[in-house]
């Protein structure tokens, strides 16, 4: 009884996230396709140019220059350096917005079918063959999930920070 929960668990959580995969592929695919909304909304954002500073003129410093007497100078305090901007491929991975909720679905599903593997094993019967691979294949899963996810939240803060500045 405990093997069929744990593998309707299983299939139902496989196709959960295999359905919605395939929800956000085709909200991305009508997105991309012309006349829509996205596209519409990008098309209508106007290209604002960069506003230049003025300048005061040489002439004038000269003459401030010639009127005070000259003060040591004091030393300056450095100004931090503006970040530079994130690279493609780092706004790419910021974009992934699937990887922590799906990664920490990866690592409950392992939790569950550790738990339940574990008392598959205190009991006298026999553990399905291929159930032990199973659950090393999903902590392996699960692992990569959880190093994907901490590669997007990294990107997402560093997206963050440079827009911030």
């Amino acid at each position: 009884m405990a093997y069929f929960m744990v593998m309707g668990g299983l299939l139902l959580s496989v196709s959960f996230t295999l359905g919605w995969i395939v929800w956000r592929s085709g909200q991305w695919a009508l997105g991309r396709m012309p006349g829509s909304k996205r596209v519409a909304r990008r098309k209508q954002r106007p290209v604002t140019p960069k506003k230049a500073v003025p300048r005061k003129a040489a002439a004038s410093k000269a003459t401030a220059a010639k009127a005070t007497p000259r003060k040591p100078a004091a030393p300056r305090a450095r100004k931090p350096a503006k970040p530079a901007e994130p690279w493609g491929l780092t706004v790419w991975l910021s974009h992934w917005r699937f990887a922590v909720p799906l990664s920490l679905l990866a690592s409950l599903l392992y939790g569950f079918t550790r738990l339940a593997q574990f008392g598959m094993t205190q009991r006298p019967s026999e553990v399905p063959a291929g159930y032990h691979g199973l659950v090393s294949v999903l902590g392996w899963a699960a692992v990569g999930l959880l190093g994907l996810a901490a590669i997007n939240l990294l990107a997402r803060w560093r997206c963050y920070r440079a827009s911030a500045k």
